[in-house]
Order: structure tokens, then sequence, then C-alpha cells
């Protein structure tokens, strides 16, 4: 939230604080359904995104393949024409581990790249079904929905980014 000065500011710092506080306002504003960071990443909790035609971007999503955690780019595929998938990649640093899905936009248009949650090792690619496989004494489970949460949870789930390309 920002806040509004009621009063002009006094010293150069506060007028500093003042431009910097609008200037990042203002960036926000102006990125049309999503920001991204300087870098062109995109994390869970933003799902609509807009971008230039030749930018490259990625999706970044939380994942620690020790604990069987894992995404898969799932069918079907995003839109050649608006979306060049570059490939998947895995980091971790000291803080978390994360999957990176890359992209490069094509050419104008919409497209929806779909992404399957994994937790828990309870499915192993792209081709498996969003619900595990449970034995027939299993409680029934909720199956994956298209509308997962900002914060991936310990059920598979899909997860639906639109992709606007200008």
């Amino acid at each position: 939230m920002t806040r509004i000065l009621t009063s002009p500011p006094r010293t150069p710092a506060a007028v500093l604080l003042t431009l910097l506080v609008s200037l990042t306002s203002a960036a926000a504003l102006t990125g049309c359904g999503s920001s991204a960071s300087a870098d062109g990443e995109y994390g869970t909790g933003e799902r609509t995104l807009k971008v230039e035609a030749g930018q490259t971007f990625s999706l970044k999503v939380p994942a620690e393949a020790a604990t069987g955690e894992n995404w898969y780019l799932a069918d079907p595929r995003p839109d050649k024409d608006v979306l060049d998938y570059r490939g998947r990649r895995d980091e971790a640093d000291s803080d978390a581990a994360a999957q990176y899905f890359d992209f490069t936009a094509a050419g104008p248009g919409t497209t929806t790249v779909k992404l399957l949650n994994c937790p828990n090792a309870q499915c192993h690619d792209a081709s498996a079904s969003a619900s595990p496989f449970p034995k027939p004494t299993d409680p029934p489970r909720p199956y994956a929905t298209a509308t997962g949460t900002a914060n991936p949870d310990d059920w598979p789930a899909y997860f639906l980014y639109t992709v606007t390309v200008d």
C-alpha cells in the first residue's frame, strides 16, 4: 500500500524516497496483468501475464526434488505460434529450491501454459493424471483443479497461466 504524504518532504532523502515510491507504483500499474521480477520471472501467484514479442521469461515454481516434488509442462502445450518453450531447469540456493519453465514470446496472441504440480512423488511425468492412483480401499481424494492456489500444497494440482503476447 502506498502512503500519501500530506506535507511536502523536508529532506533530500525524503524527496528521493517519494520519487522512488512514485516510480515503483507507476511501474507496477503499467504491468497490465502481472509484473515480473527484473529477470523476467513469474511466480505461482501470477497467472495472467502480458509480454512483448521476442521477450524471454520464466515461470518459477517452488520444488523440492528431494521430497518428491516436481512440476511438469502438461498437455495441451502452449500454442507454438505464440510461445516457444525453451525447457525446464532446476535450481537450488540456500533459501529454497525452484524449477523454471523457460519461454520466448514468439508472436502476437494468447495461449495457456498448463503446469502440473506433483508433490510427494504422487505423479512422475506430465502424462500422469493429476490425481494419484488410489487403491480401491483408499478414501476418496480431491482431484486436481485448474485453479491451484498461489501456494502449492500436498495434493497434485494444475496451474494455468494465461499468456498474452503483444
